[in-house]
């Protein structure tokens, strides 16, 4: 990668607030299984999808750890839109968050991640 964020070589846009090759990194991570979710004081997280309705599901269909990740790399590969934040724990580094419309009737979903040594790192998915 150069200073800018970019990769060397070869160009690379923004795709809904991140660059495209991120997006796709972190979707190919999610679907081989590289992706983590259990809490650490270094890495906090509020990882909570059996407490989501799933609007992909009936009435009464709440996520799971698995359907909450594969939400999360369809919402990607859709191009959700996803802001690039700065986290507090640990400090300095790259958070991506989005907030996803699940209904009328109930609040934006909140996810926060975190890509770690080749590892998608769930910090947040709760209302």
């Amino acid at each position: 990668m150069n200073g800018s964020g970019g990769t060397v070589g070869r160009r690379s846009t923004k795709l809904g607030g991140i660059y495209d090759h991120v997006r796709h990194l972190m979707v190919s991570l999610i679907r081989q299984g590289w992706c983590e979710s259990s809490f650490s004081p270094r890495r906090p997280t509020k990882w909570q999808p059996t407490r989501v309705r799933n609007p992909e599901g009936g009435v009464d269909y709440w996520f799971t750890d698995e359907t909450a990740w594969t939400f999360v790399a369809d919402r990607l590969e859709r191009g959700e839109h996803v802001q690039v934040i700065e986290l507090r724990k640990p400090p300095g580094r790259e958070g991506y968050v989005m907030r996803i419309d699940i209904g009328s009737d109930v609040p934006k979903l909140y996810v926060k991640l975190e890509l770690v040594a080749a590892r998608v790192w769930g910090r947040s998915f709760h209302q």
